[in-house]
């Protein structure tokens, strides 16, 4: 209640932070459902093949590329790490402990006496999981300073101290992607780096969940079948193809600017097989996810001159069998460079006119990646 006027003040309308959380939580409702007698942070062997995954993937972040050895090290700790027990207070001894068993990279940084205190006040923050976690990256981060490369941010000890911080709401570890560096540096010189961050670890974890829901369920199912999500489904494959469509005009503009040839087309077709279904499951691979046995696609095609290229946008069943949610990806992800956080999620009781937004903003990034790609070629 606004006390000066005695009206209510208007809702804030939610920010991208927000609709990321809320699907993190969705993701993870849906996790809980399907899989009632496991949790998404599990123990540290059953999670090894995951902190197996974040070492190469921080590591070629990083440009610490390291060994075998080397390599099984940083995973040990990791596991030894989700070991611990989740209940009760973190205290800054206990994550000083912690802090020192986190092989960190050469030439080493004076991490845990710096970064204790600063990891125990933002392990106590009462919020979301996501946020708690990006604060601890954050000022674990901060604390550790500056010095040799690569940057604190890069180093091991924040990703580690975030994923006890997700593993002890229930929630997966913090996994990197050796492609999100771009992003992950914007984030941190944001003028409000908080938020920035939180995106940026909100979209690491849906791609984790999704990995998750990709596998069987568990336990006895809360119902016999996944929620109904075909309608969706051929909604949104509907909408893509009709807005690759209109696209195809200004794209064919631009194009002829640089190739008076150039030609523009559009397909779409709502089964794969062959070549399309490889490229389908190649694309859902990257995304961390199992494809289910629907795959809607529409593809763009390019060509100017004796070049050409293509954008495949995919519509896919998350799971197999199918989980319930659902995933739009872009490809060749070679081509894009697309990291496991380029995708979009679709889950039950999403409508289309309200995920149209963020698919759309989607697709166009992936056309504007393909067409410049082209472009530069024929430079």
């Amino acid at each position: 209640m606004d006390s000066r006027s005695g009206l209510r003040p208007a809702p804030r309308a939610p920010t991208g932070l927000d609709r990321r959380l809320g699907i993190v939580d969705r993701l993870h409702r849906l996790w809980c459902e399907r899989h009632r007698n496991r949790a998404a942070g599990e123990g540290g062997e059953a999670l090894r093949p995951v902190f197996e995954r974040h070492v190469r993937e921080l590591r070629a972040l990083a440009g610490r590329p390291g060994s075998a050895s080397r390599s099984g090290l940083d995973a040990d700790a990791l596991c030894a790490l989700a070991d611990e027990d989740r209940s009760g207070r973190l205290t800054a001894d206990h994550l000083g402990a912690l802090a020192r068993r986190i092989p960190d990279f050469d030439p080493p940084l004076p991490g845990p006496e710096r970064v204790a205190a600063a990891a125990a006040e933002a392990a106590s923050a009462e919020e979301h999981p996501v946020l708690r976690a990006a604060r601890s990256f954050l000022e674990t981060a901060r604390a550790m300073g500056g010095g040799e490369p690569p940057a604190p941010h890069l180093r091991p000890l924040p990703w580690a101290l975030a994923s006890l911080s997700l593993l002890r709401a229930g929630s997966p570890p913090l996994v990197a992607d050796r492609r999100i560096g771009g992003r992950l540096e914007e984030a941190l010189a944001a003028p409000e780096a908080l938020p920035a961050l939180a995106e940026v670890i909100a979209d690491l974890t849906t791609a984790e969940l999704r990995a998750l829901l990709s596998g069987p369920a568990g336990g006895v199912p809360p119902q016999a079948e996944p929620p109904l999500v075909g309608p969706l489904a051929a909604a949104m494959h509907r909408r893509v193809h009709r807005h690759l469509r209109h696209r195809t005009g200004p794209i064919g503009l631009v194009l002829r600017e640089v190739e008076p040839g150039a030609r523009v087309s559009v397909s779409a077709a709502d089964t794969a097989d062959g070549a399309v279904r490889e490229r389908c499951t190649a694309a859902a691979e990257r995304a961390l996810f199992t494809p289910g046995p629907e795959c809607r696609w529409v593809r763009l095609v390019l060509r100017a001159g004796e070049r050409e290229a293509e954008l495949l946008v995919t519509v896919h069943d998350v799971g197999d069998p199918p989980s319930g949610a659902l995933a739009v990806t872009a490809g060749p992800a070679d081509v894009l460079d697309a990291a496991c956080t380029d995708c979009v999620t679709l889950l039950p009781g999403d409508s289309a006119d309200e995920r149209w937004p963020a698919v759309e903003a989607f697709v166009d990034d992936a056309v504007s990646r393909t067409l410049d790609r082209l472009t530069r070629s024929l430079a």
